[in-house]
């Protein structure tokens, strides 16, 4: 199952914790004009959370692309919704190294040199 699925905005939005008023189901009527307004906008792809759970996540997905993008991760042109979202989903699961710290770099710099020393 995917960890993100763009909404169709007719599903009902389901969530693990209740609002205010105890409410953990929405129509998707409901949850547009009670939560989130912009998700009405029809330019507007939202992503959800997979599975019966949807609530969990609720984001833009030109949002998502933003954000991955200044991650790292590389989008090309002519990708479908899907394929952005896969790739999402597997730069969360394997993330790039970071690359070593200044600190990491001088302590391997002294270790390289008293091995050399030795």
């Amino acid at each position: 199952m995917s960890r993100y699925v763009v909404w169709d905005k007719k599903t009902d939005i389901y969530t693990r914790g209740k609002d205010e008023n105890g409410k953990m189901h929405w129509t998707a009527a409901e949850y547009i004009n009670d939560h989130a307004q912009w998700a009405g906008n029809p330019a507007i792809k939202v992503v959800v959370s997979g599975g019966p759970i949807n609530g969990d996540f609720f984001e833009a997905l030109d949002q998502m692309v933003e954000v991955y993008s200044r991650a790292g991760l590389e989008f090309s042109a002519g990708m479908s919704d899907r394929q952005i979202l896969d790739a999402i989903e597997e730069f969360e699961q394997n993330p790039p190294e970071a690359p070593p710290s200044a600190e990491e770099r001088i302590a391997a710099a002294l270790e390289f040199n008293n091995l050399l020393n030795m």
